[in-house]
């Protein structure tokens, strides 16, 4: 661009040889890169298929979807209902799989869940309460209550 503002204005009238030259020049440079690139796009190798991921098990995949102590739930559910928990498990993987889940799933849901089907277990709860800038089991608190 820079050439064309540096030339003299051209009318026309002299120098028809020396335009049509250089619009050669211009038309061979740009069939040059053009052949470049197509070479270029021939020489990449065409993308490799990705490997297939590993499919996930229904459990992986419902995992996946848990919070809040939603693990634990689920392994206190195979521990006391190792027979029916899979069959759960199974139902809700494919609910997920087909979107009919696109939120996660708290550990008090999935307790909630397990316990409207029939499949009532126990969880292991403790409470937590703070004395003295640390967090102690309530059952300690109570006992130093009564001691002192």
């Amino acid at each position: 661009m820079e050439e064309t503002l540096s030339k003299p204005f051209n009318d026309g009238e002299s120098g028809g040889a020396e335009n049509l030259a250089e619009d050669n020049e211009i038309k061979l440079i740009e069939q040059k890169k053009l052949a470049e690139m197509k070479r270029r796009i021939g020489a990449t190798p065409p993308p490799t298929p990705k490997a297939p991921k590993e499919e996930k098990t229904s459990r992986q995949l419902v995992e996946g979807m848990l919070y809040d102590r939603g693990t634990e739930v689920l392994d206190a559910a195979f521990t006391y209902f190792p027979e029916q928990t899979p069959k759960i498990v199974d139902e809700l993987a494919a609910m997920i799989s087909d979107g009919r889940f696109v939120d996660k799933i708290s550990g008090g849901e999935l307790y909630s869940l397990f316990r409207q089907i029939g499949l009532r277990f126990n969880l292991k709860t403790s409470f937590r309460v703070q004395d003295r800038g640390r967090l102690v089991e309530l059952s300690e608190k109570l006992m130093r209550k009564e001691e002192g």
